[in-house]
């Protein structure tokens, strides 16, 4: 399912970034598309990094940290 019309990614993209480390909503759109363009779809992307944090029970997850693997890739995007 699409999550975000503006820069065409999908639930199934939303999740990868999240097993590959990203742990924020922000973490998430620096992964997959830089920024929320209209917005529209922060609730979602939110919700999904609210599960995602709940089933793995991390204690970092839903803040800024990141770890520096995807923040490399991040600052390299």
């Amino acid at each position: 399912m699409y999550v975000c019309l503006c820069h065409g990614f999908t639930d199934g993209d939303v999740r990868g970034a999240l097993n590959g480390g990203c742990r924020s909503v922000a973490a998430v759109y620096r992964h997959l598309a830089d920024r929320p363009q209209c917005g529209k779809c922060v609730p979602e992307v939110r919700h999904m990094v609210n599960q995602h944090c709940r089933g793995s029970g991390e204690a970092m997850c839903g803040g800024a940290a990141m770890p520096a693997a995807v923040a490399a890739q991040a600052e390299t995007a």
